[in-house]
């Protein structure tokens, strides 16, 4: 009987756990609603001061300066400070359109304003040595270079959340391709050229809607860096990058690889 007594209480003791073990889960528990309080409030602070998005196809139009004579009618000058010269999708060549996609976010028509595997794959390849590469969504490259251009040279996680968050507010806003025309109509594509129909008259003469495969891959290439990807200062560099594009290109069926071959052949 006595025996039996003793495996009961030492049940009884497995059963329920003691003071101890209650006392650590509740202070393990108050750190977790603690740090996501703190998370929370630290994240809202961030997203209280942000500039206005919901007026972002507003950046698809930019109309320069014009000075009058006192009479108010004869033009006396026109100023721009950005060469821009905004067009519809229909008026930009299929090969600009599909090699931006194919070389900076392959999967943008398939993922939502930020792509969790593209972080993945891009911070696999930077720890391993591979070529740096970032992680931003076409939707984002377009809210740092316009909305957020003020703190683009900003590398903090403030930064990164604020780009986050009016990525995804964009994304309920706006179709994939008006984020796509709007990303084309404001890059950055070197000597002053402002989106694709400018850099295409700037080295080309010509408009984007009759882009080559090497002209528009050419253009697909410059904004990584507007200044060492310029056709016109660094060739090489530019030819460099061009068949890059052509390469995702090529990959992701947007040409044949008769047509990406030709295309590498030419010179710039």
């Amino acid at each position: 009987m006595a025996s039996r007594a003793i495996k009961s209480r030492a049940n009884i003791k497995k059963k329920h756990p003691s003071t101890a073990v209650i006392a650590v889960a509740a202070v393990v528990f108050a750190f977790i609603v603690s740090l996501c309080w703190g998370i929370w409030s630290v994240g809202s602070s961030w997203l209280s001061d942000l500039p206005d998005y919901k007026s972002a196809d507003a950046y698809n139009t930019a109309q320069p300066t014009v000075v009058y004579a006192s009479d108010g009618q004869t033009v006396l000058a026109e100023f721009q400070l950005e060469n821009r010269d905004p067009v519809e999708i229909n008026e930009i060549s299929d090969y600009a359109l599909k090699g931006t996609v194919a070389t900076e976010d392959e999967r943008f028509y398939s993922h939502g304003a930020i792509d969790p595997w593209g972080i993945g794959r891009a911070l696999v390849n930077n720890l391993m040595g591979g070529d740096l590469e970032g992680a931003s969504t076409i939707t984002q490259q377009f809210v740092r270079n316009t909305i957020l251009s003020s703190e683009m040279d900003d590398i903090s996680i403030k930064r990164k959340v604020r780009e986050a968050y009016i990525s995804i507010k964009l994304e309920e806003q706006y179709s994939k391709d008006n984020i796509l025309l709007m990303y084309l109509n404001t890059i950055n594509y070197g000597s002053g050229a402002y989106g694709i129909e400018a850099a295409s008259e700037r080295y080309f003469s010509k408009h984007a809607s009759e882009l080559t495969i090497a002209e528009a891959a050419t253009l697909v290439g410059i904004p990584q860096s507007p200044t060492y990807n310029n056709p016109i200062n660094y060739p090489e560099n530019c030819t460099k990058r061009r068949n890059v594009v052509l390469d995702r290109m090529l990959s992701n069926g947007v040409i044949t690889q008769e047509e990406h071959d030709a295309a590498q052949a030419e010179p710039l």
